[in-house]
C-alpha cells in the first residue's frame, strides 16, 4: 500500500471505465456517441440560411454581438449600390455607425485598416469594405460562432435537441 491508497475508493472489484483516461478524460473515439452533423456545421452554411442567421443574431444579441451582422448586412447594401452618390452617403453612414472610434455600434479593426478605409471613403469604391468584411466574418468565425454551436438556439436548428 503507498500513500495515496487511502484517497481511493473501496470496492470489492475495480470498476474500469475503458472509454476515459486514468484522469478521466474522454480517450479520443472511444467516448459517448458524438451526435449527428448539422447541415449547419460551418459558418458559411449559416450565413446562407434565413432560419440559421436568425438562430445565430439570437445568439449574438445575448452576447452582444449582433452589431457584427449589422455591419456585413450593411456592406453587402453598399455593395450592390450602383448609384455613386448614393454609395457615397451609404459609406459615409457605415464609417460614422460602425468603423469611427467610439461609434455608436463600434466593430473593432486594427488601426491600418480603419486608416484605409478612412482614406478612401470620398473614392467609395465598390470594394471599400471588403478587407473589414473578411476581418469581422473571421472573428465571428473564430470567436463566436464555435460557442454558437454549443447553445440549445443550435442544437434546435440542427435537430439535435
Amino acid at each position: 500500500m503507498n500513500c495515496f491508497d487511502c484517497f481511493r475508493p473501496k470496492t470489492s472489484s475495480p470498476v474500469r471505465n475503458e472509454s476515459k483516461t486514468a484522469v478521466g478524460l474522454e480517450k479520443p473515439g472511444l467516448g459517448p456517441a458524438r451526435k449527428p452533423r448539422s447541415n449547419y456545421a460551418s459558418l458559411d452554411e449559416v450565413l446562407k440560411s434565413e432560419k440559421a442567421m436568425e438562430a445565430l443574431r439570437q445568439y449574438m444579441v445575448t452576447i452582444r454581438q449582433d452589431h457584427l451582422l449589422d455591419f456585413l448586412a450593411d456592406v453587402e447594401l453598399y455593395r450592390r449600390q450602383r448609384d455613386e452618390a448614393d454609395r457615397l452617403k451609404l459609406s459615409q453612414q457605415i464609417f460614422t455607425t460602425y468603423l469611427k472610434v467610439l461609434a455608436e455600434r463600434e466593430v473593432v479593426l486594427d488601426k491600418p485598416l480603419r486608416d484605409s478605409i478612412s482614406a478612401r471613403l470620398q473614392e467609395a469604391p465598390a470594394t471599400l469594405f471588403d478587407r473589414a468584411e473578411r476581418a469581422v466574418t473571421d472573428d465571428i468565425r473564430r470567436d463566436v460562432f464555435p460557442h454558437f454551436l454549443k447553445t440549445p438556439l443550435f442544437e434546435r436548428l440542427a435537430g439535435l435537441a
